[in-house]
């Protein structure tokens, strides 16, 4: 592998990412990293411009039922 930075180490707590990775958690039952992840989730919220209401920015609204963004 190349010596460059992975390309997950370029943009640490980034806020797409935290949410997505959220919710999967959540949906999954795994409650016992959500503490942590829930406080670096609010401090990257916080920095936002836009409200973030999905890990998709393709993803213009949550529809209950859909897993997809299209």
């Amino acid at each position: 592998m190349a010596c460059a930075v992975q390309r997950c180490a370029e943009h640490p707590d980034n806020v797409w990412a935290l949410h997505g990775l959220f919710a999967c958690l959540t949906r999954r039952g795994k409650t016992e990293e959500l503490p942590g992840l829930q406080a670096k989730l609010a401090a990257a919220l916080a920095r936002t411009d836009v409200p973030i209401t999905s890990s998709c920015l393709c993803r213009m609204s949550v529809r209950s039922g859909h897993r997809c963004c299209h």
